[in-house]
């Protein structure tokens, strides 16, 4: 007969995590920096509205990976549809004015392209138009 039983240790807790999928449009340009650490990444906000006659809710990602990065960069534009998962942390830190502020930090995990948004029209279009 087999028997199934659930061990419990004290590592399992390394396993805790939270992750946010949002589905939602890109609402801000592609900002890359790199940390003091020399290491580069990605940061964008995404617009959210759950209900149609509802608030939009915004939300600021961070991307560390570099293909992901080299993606967004080369081939998402503003107002593209997107799917993302990623993982949440929230972090509490002290304002200039000494009150105590929280703060959602989203690291990208997962991405995917639903919709691309329109492309930007160049100067030159503009000018051919007129």
């Amino acid at each position: 007969m087999l028997r199934l039983t659930r061990s419990f240790h004290a590592t399992a807790r390394k396993l805790d995590f939270s992750k946010m999928s949002i589905v939602g449009r890109i609402g801000t340009p592609f900002t890359e920096y790199t940390s003091a650490k020399d290491v580069k990444y990605v940061k964008y906000a995404i617009a959210s509205q759950p209900r149609k006659d509802g608030p939009t809710n915004w939300y600021n990602v961070t991307v560390f990976n570099e293909p992901q990065m080299n993606f967004l960069q080369q081939y998402v534009r503003k107002g593209a549809l997107v799917y993302v998962e990623a993982d949440a942390a929230n972090y509490t830190y002290e304002k200039e004015d000494g009150s105590k502020a929280t703060t959602l930090s989203l690291i990208q995990k997962d991405f995917n392209l639903l919709r691309n948004g329109k492309p930007e029209e160049t100067a030159e279009t503009a000018e051919t138009s007129e």
